[in-house]
């Protein structure tokens, strides 16, 4: 994940990072950003709580994979900074 990140940041630095969009679910790849992290979680004790709000849309479209990657950049970050207790990840639907 570090390379990925590091040859983004590279990309972005030189304006060539290339966003798709595409319909997907948001609750979907918040799961899997959690279950990616939580091994390391598990290892140092935390809990990772999630909550999305049931009347909020799931299907947008955008990219998936950058999302993706920026949760779990944030889980990745509150695990670390962490010392105990949860790490709690709250989606929501911005008001137009």
């Amino acid at each position: 994940i570090l390379i990925n990140d590091i040859l983004d940041l590279t990309k972005v630095e030189a304006g060539k990072l290339e966003l798709v969009a595409v319909d997907f679910d948001v609750r979907q790849v918040m799961e899997d950003a959690i279950d990616s992290a939580a091994s390391r979680s598990l290892a140092k004790g935390l809990e990772i709580c999630s909550y999305m709000n049931p009347e909020t849309r799931t299907m947008v479209n955008g990219d998936p994979d950058r999302l993706r990657q920026i949760l779990l950049n944030l889980l990745s970050n509150a695990i670390k900074f962490t010392k105990e207790g949860q790490v709690y990840m709250l989606i929501e639907e911005e008001e137009e």
